[in-house]
């Protein structure tokens, strides 16, 4: 290994850990972050460490964990906490919270679980399940951040396999 490709190595692997850390915060696209540098380094390298299937892998759990927001809400409509309208309006909650509250974690959360409670009470007229609309909602939010997170580590972990099996 010559001294141009330790040093892009190098660099890589410190933006990508950078990244890491970053995907902790939760208002930060964690696996979007992890994912830029793998791609942009796959790209420098010519595709020789991280091979085209190592970049489909990335690719693909980048668009899982950054979507984890758009598909993890409907498996709530499965667990029978949330109807398919309350898992609307959580995420046009969502995303209305971002926006209209300020502070970026709490508003996009407390749109959420605004959105859900309120189209169930308005769907129902029923404020336990209301509540419970706006739990399941809530957890969901956890749970997307948690996936995201995992995406991003495993976006890692593709790329350290790729750099190791592909010594020469």
């Amino acid at each position: 290994m010559d001294l141009a490709e330790s040093t892009l190595i190098l660099i890589a692997t410190i933006l990508m850990i950078a990244g890491l850390m970053l995907s902790f915060v939760p208002v930060m696209p964690g696996p979007v972050l992890v994912w830029a540098v793998a791609i942009i380094f796959a790209v420098l390298e010519g595709f020789q460490r991280m091979t085209p299937a190592a970049v489909l892998v990335v690719t693909l759990l980048m668009i899982g964990g950054s979507a984890s927001d758009l598909w993890l809400p409907f498996f709530g409509i499965r667990t029978g906490s949330l109807s398919c309208q309350s898992t609307l309006g959580a995420f046009i909650g969502g995303i209305l919270g971002t926006f209209l509250i300020p502070v970026p974690i709490a508003g996009t959360l407390l749109g959420s679980v605004i959105g859900a409670l309120l189209v169930e009470f308005i769907h129902r007229r029923e404020v336990r399940q209301a509540a419970r609309a706006g739990k399941t909602a809530f957890k969901m939010y956890l749970l997307s951040y948690a996936v995201q997170l995992v995406a991003s580590i495993a976006i890692f972990a593709v790329y350290v396999v790729s750099l190791e099996s592909t010594k020469g």
